[in-house]
């Protein structure tokens, strides 16, 4: 009994956040859905932040109960709308304030009726030389016709006690930085992100963007020409047609092979074996069939 006391809360807890954890996991795969939903509807949808915000609730639908008729659905995406309300948010990464700086196009922008708002044209894109960088956003004009979001869902936990731990956790975690975190952290959501990137397949219209100023890097552009190329790799070792490498292989060698022999040998004529083998044991003699002692033979055998 009294080991039971002391292992079933930890136990119990344990429990308690895998069944949470499994909760926001399912969530999570819902969440990643919907993003890529919200990102297709931007980037067919001139990038505009209300469509991608709608898209994003309408792809909740199944989240929150679904349905197999009109006002099932309509129920739900209800349950959707008014979940999300406050507990979103959607931030366009990419196309940058810098990149309407640098690609708007007056021509296309007059032709909506655009007088505030700056325009980047999709069409052309693969006649456009992708060389030409600009120096405001550091893109060219591919990189700029790629959306890119950054969605965070304060997502409610469930289950009974975990949704405390996990709030003292992120609050110690937590930098700082983002007032939306930093509230909804307090108020013990858990937020979710979700990244998503895709080509543009319509005219972007600037709305509200992030500025992010230079050629990536932080703002701090590194030149690739700069970094030190490796070094080629070294020759081979020359190899030799003989046992005493009195030749070495290469244009006109032994083997028939072509190319630039390297360090020329010494002379073939000139043994390298300063001592002379013993009587009766010359190279080529018939009888020690040619091999002097050793197995060491000289290039003018080999030559002869």
């Amino acid at each position: 009994m009294i080991e039971f006391a002391i292992v079933a809360p930890v136990i119990t807890l344990i429990g308690l956040a895998t069944i949470q954890y499994g909760l926001i996991f399912f969530a999570k795969n819902q969440y990643n859905h919907a993003a890529f939903m919200a990102a297709r509807a931007g980037a067919v949808g001139n990038a505009n932040l209300d469509g991608i915000t709608e898209a994003y609730i309408q792809a909740l639908v199944p989240l929150y109960g679904g349905g197999t008729n009109p006002g099932q659905l309509a129920t739900s995406y209800s349950d959707a709308k008014q979940a999300v309300a406050g507990n979103i948010e959607i931030v366009m990464l990419n196309p940058t304030a810098e990149s309407f700086a640098d690609f708007n196009d007056p021509g296309l922008q007059q032709k909506l009726g655009l007088t505030d708002q700056r325009v980047i044209p999709n069409g052309g894109l693969a006649f456009k030389k992708a060389a030409i960088v600009q120096a405001n956003s550091g893109q060219n004009a591919q990189d700029a016709n790629v959306l890119k979001l950054r969605i965070t869902h304060a997502y409610k936990p469930q289950v009974p006690l975990v949704g405390s731990l996990y709030r003292s956790y992120l609050q110690w975690g937590d930098s700082g930085t983002s007032d939306f975190l930093k509230q909804h952290i307090k108020d013990g959501y858990i937020p979710i992100v979700s990244n998503i990137t895709m080509q543009m397949q319509s005219d972007a219209i600037e709305g509200t963007t992030v500025s992010t100023p230079g050629p990536g890097n932080g703002g701090t552009p590194t030149n690739s020409d700069t970094v030190p190329k490796p070094s080629s790799p070294s020759k081979p070792p020359l190899t030799c047609s003989t046992l005493s490498c009195d030749i070495p292989v290469g244009e006109g060698g032994l083997d028939g092979s072509s190319g630039s022999a390297g360090p020329v040998g010494p002379d073939p004529a000139t043994p390298t074996n300063p001592k002379p083998p013993p009587s009766g044991l010359e190279p080529g003699n018939p009888g020690n069939d040619g091999e002097a002692p050793g197995g060491v033979c000289n290039a003018s055998t080999v030559l002869a």
